[in-house]
């Protein structure tokens, strides 16, 4: 069974040296990565931990600044990481939204070989997901390259946490209302959107959205899996753990308690995702 890794973070070495240097003029970094569960990580700890798991290929992201500068240097750190472990890390590039050089650096980024955008923060980036005047150039740039955006979403539901934002559900769905012909990732199940393709007016508007499991641990009992699947989302749902805060070992076991048939389990670690990179319906 091929398993892709939807979701995870590599780090160079720099940004943890700096980090209270970087942090001092990035609020949501400093929120995040002072955060009891953070862990650092870099492209040759993330592959051998993908070999421990069997893991193929993974979607790696960096840290999506505010700072247009510093997304480059991540951008650069993951061009880099993929070229050296070609075929293993899928790099997904980060920019500042309403920054005015955030086209030109996205376009940069898929020259170099990025598969999409993303993880991208609206709390911590200081952008509105269901405002499509801040998005329409950027998303513009993915349509005309047929690349892939992936935003961190949280449910607006139970307890507060260091780093879940303001933006869920109702969010995602007015971003795929406004750019419908955008492909899309939301990240951490998508604040719980997926629930709603059992209404069919929702199912043929997130007709371009995809969800992922990352801190599914964290978030959800087993049996949501079961759900997704059972209200038509099965083909929607990625694998992503959101190493390297959490490993797969995690979340392998949360699979083990679920009724999934093999061919579902197979879909949900890898076989929706490789479609979705081919760009299949």
């Amino acid at each position: 069974m091929k398993i892709i890794d939807s979701h995870v973070h590599i780090y160079p070495e720099f940004l943890k040296k700096e980090r209270d240097k970087i942090a001092a003029r990035e609020p949501w970094f400093d929120l995040l990565t002072s955060s009891k569960v953070q862990k650092w990580g870099v492209a040759e700890e993330l592959i051998e931990a993908m070999d421990a798991a069997g893991i193929e290929s993974s979607f790696a992201t960096t840290f999506a600044f505010r700072d247009i500068g510093l997304c480059r240097e991540m951008n650069d750190y993951l061009f880099d990481a993929a070229k050296r472990f070609a075929g293993r890390i899928t790099p997904l590039a980060v920019v500042p939204p309403t920054d005015a050089g955030a086209p030109a650096e996205a376009e940069r980024a898929f020259d170099m070989g990025a598969a999409g955008i993303g993880e991208l923060f609206p709390d911590g980036q200081g952008f509105d997901m269901a405002d499509a005047s801040q998005l329409r150039a950027l998303c513009e740039m993915c349509r005309e390259r047929g690349k892939f955006i992936m935003f961190h979403t949280a449910e607006q539901a139970g307890h507060s946490y260091a780093g879940k934002g303001a933006y869920g559900a109702r969010e995602a769905a007015a971003f795929c209302r406004n750019f419908p012909l955008v492909r899309v990732i939301f990240a951490h199940f998508g604040g719980g959107l997926w629930a709603f393709s059992a209404m069919p007016e929702m199912r043929l508007l997130m007709v371009n959205a995809r969800f992922d499991t990352a801190a599914w641990p964290w978030l959800y009992e087993p049996r949501v899996m079961d759900a997704i699947f059972a209200v038509g989302a099965g083909d929607k749902i990625f694998f992503g753990s959101d190493w390297p805060i959490l490993g797969f070992e995690r979340y392998a076991k949360l699979i083990g308690k679920t009724s999934l048939a093999e061919e579902e389990k197979s879909a949900l670690l890898g076989g929706s995702a490789e479609k979705f990179l081919r760009q299949e319906p």
